[in-house]
């Protein structure tokens, strides 16, 4: 499978777009598709080229900017039109600065995505005087170099995280062969995983995000790495106990193969409850997380047993080379004695975590939620500096205005009394805070020529009963204060509406709306998808756990973990500690789609430690019905492992953060945090203690009574020191 999707893993970055459309019903919307349909795509997709010719001379500088515009009227098969931007704006800021305002053949913001390279291509082409050459600007080029830079970054984590992760295992196995086997088997369920999405892109146009394939690379790796890790270990434990090989992978298969599918189980239904988010990117970033979990859990369950058969006593190569790593192995002692204190004291063990963890949340009162701005994306990409260079000299409104979408009552509004009504609600709009320019077609100021591009930029060519109006924020457009303009600008049409004599009615569309617009759906839908993963998590730990009280308490500190690590993103982006400590960038708030998937991730992640502890567990008290004992055999068991896999995981999730790109390194950072927290605090810590305060009624289940004898098979609970009986397990081998 690996051999045929690598060609399309490979491919795979080139069909990242931005999934701006399908918000059905929506206002902005509404305002995209008429303007697709009956304006100029310059208002549905702005896109603009920029030149700074500071230092060149006059003539020379006219000269080139004379050739670019002309070059983008020959480029027929991606421009429609360009609009010198001193026809259309008065006042002209500098004269040895320039801005085009272009048109492209484009119906989605992905196609016109795909109209940015050619544009470059065209400046690229022009012998440009000076130091400076053209930028080209707007929301596709924005969105486009944003997905570059997470394509950056996802080759950044994947450079760093490979070899971090080969050395902990180097570290936990003291075997080369047994240290590559979870790298390469991750890798190859990741590669099928894009593949496979791959394919979905072009074969039945699925939108895909820049989110998916660093989401989608970061929880494969993590997840099947820490998968084969729970895998690996148990097989050696079994060959340890003098096992065959078919036996160790028997044994293996019906224990740590059981937990790696309820685990599986459980992240899956996390992602699976994003498509209660009726937005076509977080369908593909539900379908990505649900994809690499099924790809990496069933490379663990098939591709991984058969390494280790074909391996045979070749998988402890290397092991005498690192011998004297033999001495590092403190945890057994470690984990003895930290399992007799939780025991010993749970109820302290118990407020002690709380506390912990409380503590860490509180930040998370103080969150905001920001949009993707022009800041995050990477300084030295052409978007950013023509959007900046723009800002400077024009202003950002005019690359992402306020569109609003007047819809007549009649085509011939304007003989009656629409000028007038247009007027006056010109004037109130103009009198809200932030509202630096209005653009209307009713205007008469400027030139002949700058009215007549107004009126066609303005106007319908194909319904007549439309026209619109461009209105400019003084603030960058996806700031919070120009989200309180745009909502201050509905206010005010609606009550235009009520006054209105003939029916005008009124729509906010452009760039900044249709961000709004989608951090609100999302906002309204996730009380749904809280509630959706509360249930399908308690369901499934109900059902693989055979315990009411652990999956409710189970819940109840991931709700803790997330808050926590909500708390811990604000401290390091919002507050802006993370970019005074580390190179993490300052912002004005958190990400929603970050926060959704961290939730969502989280609950699923958090369970692969859950499971694996309490399996421990209750394989120990089933067999001696002693709480106290089976907490502290379980601890010592696991705990050594949850603490290598979490290591594993938190190193992937870290090497992510190094990357340009804003959310990225919020999800990083936010992911590798709370699985520090969950490995640490909840599982070594809360855990015990609150199993051993449940104590017999930690196994309750309704209608059964509390087991007080069962015979098992010991076979089925080996100990690194303890031999399985003769005769239990089927044959043994000195070997």
């Amino acid at each position: 499978m690996a051999v045929v999707f690598i060609p399309m893993a490979l491919e795979f970055a080139n069909h990242i777009q931005s999934t701006l459309s399908g918000m059905k019903g929506a206002a902005s919307e509404t305002v995209r598709l008429n303007l697709v349909d009956n304006f100029s795509t310059a208002l549905a997709f702005p896109t603009a080229v920029v030149w700074d010719s500071q230092g060149v001379p006059q003539d020379q500088a006219d000269t080139a900017w004379k050739a670019a515009l002309d070059a983008l009227h020959d480029d027929t098969s991606s421009v429609t039109d360009v609009t010198d931007g001193k026809v259309l704006i008065e006042n002209w800021p500098r004269p040895d600065w320039h801005a085009a305002f272009v048109a492209d053949k484009a119906t989605t913001y992905g196609e016109a995505e795909r109209v940015v390279p050619k544009l470059r291509a065209d400046m690229a082409k022009i012998p440009f005087p000076g130091a400076n050459r053209p930028w080209v600007t707007g929301g596709p080029a924005l969105f486009l170099d944003l997905n570059l830079a997470s394509t950056e970054s996802l080759r950044t984590g994947e450079l760093i995280a490979l070899p971090a992760t080969f050395l902990i295992l180097l570290l936990v196995f003291r075997s080369l062969v047994a240290a590559a086997l979870p790298v390469i088997v991750a890798t190859l369920g990741v590669t099928c995983t894009l593949g496979i999405l791959d394919l979905l892109a072009t074969e039945i146009k699925m939108p895909i995000t820049f989110f998916v394939p660093n989401l989608v690379t970061m929880i494969g790796l993590g997840v099947g790495i820490d998968y084969c890790l729970i895998y690996l270990a148990r097989y050696r434990r079994e060959r340890a106990n003098h096992l065959t090989t078919q036996e160790a992978l028997r044994l293996t298969r019906k224990t740590a193969g059981k937990t790696v599918i309820a685990s599986a189980i459980l992240v899956i239904s996390g992602f699976l409850t994003l498509l209660f988010i009726p937005l076509e990117f977080f369908t593909s970033i539900a379908v990505g997380g649900m994809l690499v979990v099924a790809s990496v859990a069933f490379a663990t369950l098939t591709l991984l047993p058969a390494m280790i058969f074909l391996a045979g006593s070749r998988l402890e190569w290397g092991s005498s080379l690192l011998r004297p790593l033999e001495n590092l192995r403190l945890a057994p002692r470690c984990c003895e004695k930290w399992g007799r204190l939780v025991v010993a004291r749970p109820w302290l063990c118990l407020w002690i975590g709380l506390f912990i963890l409380v503590v860490l949340a509180i930040p998370a009162r103080r969150l905001t939620i920001a949009s993707v701005e022009a800041k995050n994306i990477p300084a030295q990409a052409d978007s950013r500096k023509g959007y900046e260079s723009l800002s400077k000299n024009l202003g950002a409104g005019w690359m992402m205005p306020a569109i609003i979408l007047v819809q007549h009552p009649d085509a011939d509004w304007m003989t009656g009394d629409g000028p007038a009504q247009e007027a006056d609600l010109v004037k109130k709009l103009t009198a809200l805070p932030n509202t630096l320019k209005i653009l209307t077609v009713t205007d008469s100021s400027g030139t002949r020529l700058a009215q007549q591009t107004r009126m066609g930029l303005l106007t319908s060519f194909n319904d007549p009963t439309q026209s619109v109006i461009l209105m400019l924020s003084a603030s960058d457009p996806q700031s919070q204060p120009a989200r309180d303009w745009l909502d201050a600008i509905t206010g005010t049409l609606a009550l235009a509406e009520k006054d209105a004599p003939k029916g005008t009615h009124y729509y906010v569309g452009g760039l900044p709306s249709v961000t709004l617009s989608a951090d609100r759906i999302i906002k309204g839908n996730l009380p749904i998808v809280i509630f959706a993963t509360l249930c399908s998590t308690f369901v499934l730990l109900v059902l693989f756990m055979r315990s009411v009280l652990v999956a409710l308490k189970a819940i109840a500190l991931n709700l803790l973990c997330v808050m926590a690590a909500y708390g811990f993103q604000v401290v390091c982006f919002q507050d802006g500690w993370g970019s005074r400590l580390t190179h993490l960038f300052p912002t004005d708030g958190l990400n929603t789609v970050v926060l959704v998937i961290c939730f969502c991730a989280l609950f699923g992640l958090s369970m692969d430690y859950e499971v694996f502890i309490l399996s421990a567990v209750r394989e120990s008290w089933l067999d001696n019905h002693n709480m106290k004992l089976a907490v502290q055999d379980g601890l010592l068991r696991v705990a050594g492992i949850i603490t290598s896999a979490a290591v594993i995981m938190i190193s992937v999730f870290l090497s992510f953060a190094f990357g340009d790109v804003v959310e990225i390194q919020q999800l990083g950072v936010g992911l590798s945090f709370a699985v520090l927290l969950d490995a640490t605090v909840i599982r070594l810590l809360l855990v015990p203690a609150i199993m051993t305060i449940m104590d017999k009624w930690a196994f309750w289940w309704p209608g059964r009574a509390i087991p007080v004898v069962e015979k098992r098979n010991r076979a089925h609970l080996p100990h690194d020191d303890k031999l399985p009986p003769s005769g239990k397990v089927g044959r043994t081998s000195p070997s």
